[in-house]
């Protein structure tokens, strides 16, 4: 079952297991940009935290909250899913796919017309079944390789 959960339950649930070598600070929201580098007002937007809950335990995490279009943009109509994690014991029942459908439905109530994401080339087969196209080519990161993707809400 998806529950909305806090930042401090999601943070914990990262830094220890989605991002435990992380060199970088991890935020409540980014500054990346659709293929487009980085703008700091990304990070006035109120994300959204999902749990997914089995038994009453957390086993399952994703995010998601408003990007900039571009540097110009006030509104920022694309939304970015992050931080997908499932507890490696509950892989492949549909957990992924459950948390990053939310988190297309939250971006498609805000009005936004693109989801997109930047996952690690050991989760693309999750993005891929709920309808995320591949983007960029996969490039060597910190976390492991990774790529844009994203999905076109107007046509999902």
């Amino acid at each position: 079952m998806i529950q909305e959960i806090s930042w401090n339950e999601i943070e914990l649930i990262w830094r220890e297991h989605l991002w435990p070598y992380r060199t970088t600070p991890i935020e409540p929201t980014s500054a990346m940009m659709w293929q487009a580098g980085y703008n700091i007002d990304n990070m006035e937007f109120e994300p959204t935290f999902f749990g997914y809950f089995y038994r009453k335990k957390l086993i399952g995490v994703n995010s998601g909250h408003l990007c900039m279009l571009d540097r110009d943009d006030t509104k920022g109509k694309h939304y970015r899913s992050r931080g997908l994690w499932v507890d490696p014991k509950h892989r492949g029942k549909g957990i992924g796919q459950k948390l990053l459908t939310a988190a297309v439905e939250q971006g498609k109530d805000l009005g936004c017309n693109m989801v997109w994401s930047y996952p690690r080339k050991t989760s693309w087969s999750t993005y891929k079944a709920v309808g995320f196209k591949l983007d960029t080519k996969w490039i060597k990161t910190e976390n492991g390789s990774n790529a844009y993707c994203s999905l076109n809400t107007e046509s999902w």
